[in-house]
């Protein structure tokens, strides 16, 4: 498990590279697969872009509200880019 190669806190965070290499993963995409279906079970693994980035676990209730806020972030900006592409279909009739 990813949780088992983590450290706690932000500051504390592993690259993904370097998670990748501990975790036995062939690739970062590979990494990312796995990291999305521990989290998908239940697993609180906290990422940031942050210094370098990486992956770790909460040290506090304020390193999941930042991840919070990221991740709702990205995924307002994901939506919007959906909708354009959506706009440019209908523009073209397809």
């Amino acid at each position: 498990m990813i949780e088992d190669f983590l450290l706690v806190g932000k500051k504390n965070a592993i690259s993904s590279q370097r998670l990748a290499d501990l975790a036995g993963c062939k690739s970062i995409r590979e990494l990312q697969q796995v990291i999305a279906e521990e989290r998908a079970a239940g697993a609180v693994i906290l990422s940031t872009c942050q210094d370098g980035g990486g992956y770790f676990l909460p040290q506090n209730a304020e390193e999941v509200r930042e991840f919070i806020v990221t991740l709702e972030s990205r995924g307002k900006h994901t939506l919007l880019a959906l909708d354009s592409a959506r706009a440019y279909l209908n523009q073209i009739g397809e």
